[in-house]
């Protein structure tokens, strides 16, 4: 009887495993002028423990993720105003992944969203429906979830996460105008051309196919093998870069290439500080292609 209990237990252990969770979320909700805010902060607290469990909890896919797979990931949000229990302010989606054979976690997403508002009662539960509307913070809430997880498979296999950006896309689509009215970031329309609609349709757009193909160079083929063969991770980081700078001369402002300058400008510079003089000013070069706006940014790496 011992014995079939304790299979009993083991079969239930893997059973769990076997549906483990696909991210770990770290929440931060705050608001900064707290003179224009009305409830009290033990609210936010409160919020910031339901998202942090709607987003650690849900099963957001059908694949099996071990503990060392699941995403890393962080929501930032700031509240500016309150009316009743209708909050507006910033969220702020940040996802890495580790680099293999290294201790060093890179960052895959570093997404600013000004367009976000929401109506929220201590307590009340997040609930959501994959094909359906249900409240504007679970939508808001699984579109980065799908995101985070399309865009983090996209750094380990070409075209990894086709499945999970098209739900981030379906999400956008579930939207009516009507919904869309009082909460913006949803359609092309909308003032903010960094929204939540641009975002993943231009990720999705074949237009823009050498922006999803840099992906995987840059992490799979580049990062992953800096620390066993640095010259070869360098090759094909420029080979990434270059990519990236046709998608940004093909649409200067386009909103990914935005979103990339901002992620990963950084760290590109620390990678080829320590290239060949040569191998430098072709970087620069490049990099100035990539990103534009900052171009003279760039210039540290030759130095």
């Amino acid at each position: 009887m011992k014995k079939i209990f304790h299979t009993i237990i083991f079969l239930l252990f893997c059973s769990m495993a076997t549906k483990a969770q696909e991210l770990i979320c770290e929440v931060s909700v705050v608001a900064p002028d707290a003179s224009k805010i009305k409830s009290d902060p033990k609210v936010f607290k409160t919020l910031e423990n339901s998202i942090a469990e709607f987003m650690n909890n849900t099963k957001w896919t059908s694949e099996n993720y071990t503990e060392f797979e699941k995403i890393e990931c962080s929501i930032f949000i700031g509240i500016k105003t309150q009316s009743g229990n209708n909050y507006s302010g910033t969220i702020t989606v940040i996802s890495k992944r580790p680099v293999f054979n290294s201790s060093y976690n890179t960052t895959v997403l570093n997404i600013i969203d000004n367009d976000f508002s929401f109506g929220y009662k201590e307590f009340e539960a997040i609930e959501f429906a994959e094909n359906q509307f249900v409240s504007i913070l679970s939508h808001v809430l699984s579109f980065y979830a799908y995101t985070i997880i399309g865009m983090d498979n996209e750094t380990f296999a070409k075209r990894g996460g086709d499945t999970y950006l098209q739900k981030a896309a379906d999400i956008v689509n579930i939207v009516t105008p009507t919904d869309a009215k009082t909460y913006a970031g949803w359609k092309s329309y909308d003032k903010n051309k960094r929204n939540r609609y641009w975002l993943i349709t231009n990720i999705l757009n074949t237009r823009y196919d050498a922006f999803r193909d840099a992906q995987y160079i840059y992490y799979r083929e580049g990062l992953d093998n800096f620390y066993t063969d640095p010259i070869l991770a360098r090759t094909k980081i420029k080979e990434a870069l270059e990519k990236l700078a046709k998608v940004s001369q093909d649409d200067p402002n386009i909103s990914i290439m935005q979103m990339w300058s901002e992620t990963k400008s950084q760290e590109t510079i620390d990678i080829y500080k320590k290239a060949e003089p040569i191998e430098k000013t072709a970087i620069v070069n490049i990099l100035r292609k990539v990103d534009p706006v900052n171009a003279d940014k760039y210039n540290v790496i030759a130095k």
